[in-house]
C-alpha cells in the first residue's frame, strides 16, 4: 500500500546538515483459537525524533466529543434514521506533506547500485507517515477539502460536525 500511494520518493543520496526522521516498526500477531494465524508489522516514522528536527505549524485536529456523539447517536434513535459508522482503511496515506521530511532508510529497503553505506542514503516522504507528528492534521485537511466540494456545511455549534441537506434528507 505504501508504494500503492507513493509515500516514498526513490532513495537518494541524503543532502549535507539534514537531519533525519527515524523508523519503527510495530509487531502484531493476529490469534484465533489460541494459536497465531498471521503475522503482521507495520512500518512507521518515530515521530518523537521531530521535536528537535523539525518546525511545523499544527499537528491538531479537531475531535468529536463524547457529548456531541451521544447527542447524535440519541437524535438517530429517536427519529428512527440510519445509521453508518466507517473505517477508512490506509486513512493517513493521503493528503500531502507541507515540510520536507527524510526518513531513514528502512531494513528490507534496496539501495542503489554502487551504494558505500546506507547512512549516506535516505528517503524523503510524499505523504503523512505514520505516527508523524502531523499525521492526523493533514488526514483533517484532506477530508474537510472532500466535504466542502461536495457541498456539506460546517455546524456552527460543533465544528467537527459537517452537513449535507436535499429536499428529503439529510446527511451528518
Amino acid at each position: 500500500m505504501l508504494a500503492k500511494r507513493k509515500v516514498f520518493e526513490p532513495i537518494v543520496r541524503t543532502p549535507k546538515g539534514v537531519k533525519l526522521v527515524g523508523y519503527g516498526f510495530l509487531s502484531k500477531n493476529q490469534i484465533k483459537n489460541d494459536e497465531i494465524v498471521r503475522y503482521k508489522a507495520q512500518l512507521v516514522a518515530q515521530g518523537f525524533s521531530q521535536n528537535l528536527i523539525f518546525i511545523y505549524e499544527k499537528t491538531y485536529s479537531l475531535v468529536l466529543d463524547a457529548t456531541t456523539l451521544q447527542y447524535l447517536i440519541i437524535l438517530v434513535a429517536q427519529q428512527g434514521l440510519y445509521l453508518h459508522l466507517m473505517d477508512y482503511v490506509t486513512t493517513y496515506l493521503y493528503g500531502s506533506l507541507e515540510n520536507h521530511i527524510d526518513m531513514k532508510i528502512p531494513k528490507g529497503f534496496y539501495l542503489p547500485n554502487k551504494a558505500n553505506s546506507k547512512e549516506s542514503y535516505s528517503i524523503k516522504l510524499n505523504k503523512p507517515f505514520y505516527w508523524l507528528k502531523q499525521w492526523g492534521r493533514v488526514w483533517y485537511n484532506c477530508l474537510i477539502e472532500y466535504l466542502l466540494k461536495k457541498r456539506y456545511r460546517n455546524d456552527p455549534i460543533c465544528s467537527c460536525i459537517y452537513m449535507k441537506r436535499s429536499k428529503n434528507e439529510f446527511t451528518i
